[in-house]
């Protein structure tokens, strides 16, 4: 009897012993569960990861940060108003659970935004993770420019020209049809135009009447109105040269017309001009072309420019041609030639 009883506390022991290893056993696997960690040390136990063609990208903390990370990744490499016609990616991006195992270092885990920013670094690469392409419609505004029409004059001098009204530019909506892979566009066709405000021509006349000969006067009198050189003026002229005619206008870089330009010039030498070519051809000393010197304005009906030497002067010529060098020949009869400074 005695002997029974020392058996049954054996077998209760052991009994006791294999319950005690099994609850260890399960405490310790527990304990040791993988996982991953954010960077900042943070442990998920069951994260997800996202792959590419099969291709293991990175570990998030579940599917729905995934899927926004994906979202986010094609909004970035959507042009903004563009209307989408088709979006398509080379390699299937997947999310499925990330199968962890005991033993190995804890992968790292990576937020939401780190980890659009990783792929948005990695894709804009020379090989990128993947491409998203996109086909979409995206409109603009642009501007139409306004053309000009030119009509003939008979109370105009051949050479001259005169804006009888200005133009304005017009809009439209230009709908271009475009290809881009992982944002940058490849392709970029015009599918659509729809006019806004329509463009209006500036109309110009251009004289026809030609010019009297032999009108240049006799009287060669009057005074200098200032000292200096008229080589001076030329050159600050010429700088001048390749900007845009106005009518009207009295701006060097902005645009002036003849007897703007030649008052504009004389102006920065402290040389105050009439602003109309008629007072300006009575100005200064008279003389003939023969003696012409640099700075010197020549002057004919209704036109007038300064003198740069060689048979040449520089004047604001046409609205088409703006300030230029033209030879004095080619504006027709010279009425006066006349000295500003000397």
């Amino acid at each position: 009897m005695i002997t029974k009883l020392r058996n049954y506390k054996k077998a209760l022991v052991c009994i006791a012993a294999v319950v005690i290893l099994a609850v260890a056993s399960v405490v310790v696997l527990n304990v040791t569960k993988p996982y991953a960690v954010y960077a900042d040390g943070t442990k998920v136990e069951d994260p997800y990861v996202v792959t590419a063609g099969g291709e293991e990208l990175f570990l998030v903390e579940d599917s729905d940060t995934a899927e926004r990370v994906i979202e986010t990744v094609v909004k970035e490499y959507t042009p903004d108003g563009a209307q989408i016609n088709s979006i398509s990616v080379d390699k299937a991006l997947e999310v499925d659970d990330k199968n962890l195992k005991r033993g190995e270092e804890a992968p790292t885990v990576l937020t939401e935004e780190e980890a659009v920013d990783y792929i948005l670094e990695e894709n804009a690469k020379e090989e990128p993770l993947f491409s998203v392409t996109i086909s979409a419609e995206i409109g603009s505004v642009e501007k139409v420019e306004a053309g000009t029409e030119y009509k003939e004059s008979d109370d105009l001098y051949k050479g001259q020209s005169e804006v009888k009204s200005k133009g304005s530019d017009g809009d439209q909506i230009v709908t271009n049809e475009i290809t881009s892979v992982n944002g940058a566009v490849l392709t970029s066709e015009v599918v659509d135009t729809a006019l806004l405000n329509e463009s209006v021509d500036a109309v110009v006349y251009k004289g026809t009447k030609e010019r009297p000969r032999d009108t240049v006067r006799a009287d060669y009198g009057g005074k200098v109105m200032g000292s200096g050189s008229g080589a001076a003026v030329a050159n600050f002229a010429m700088q001048f040269q390749g900007n845009p005619y106005k009518y009207g206008g009295t701006s060097l870089t902005n645009g002036a017309d003849c007897s703007g330009f030649v008052q504009s010039v004389y102006a920065h030498f402290g040389i105050s001009l009439p602003r109309t070519v008629g007072p300006q051809s009575n100005c200064g000393k008279g003389v003939s072309y023969s003696e012409a010197k640099a700075g010197d304005l020549i002057c004919y009906a209704g036109h007038i420019g300064i003198y740069i030497g060689g048979g040449n002067m520089i004047h604001a010529s046409t609205p088409s041609g703006g300030i230029k060098v033209s030879p004095v020949s080619s504006c027709g009869a010279i009425t006066t030639v006349r000295r500003i400074i000397e």
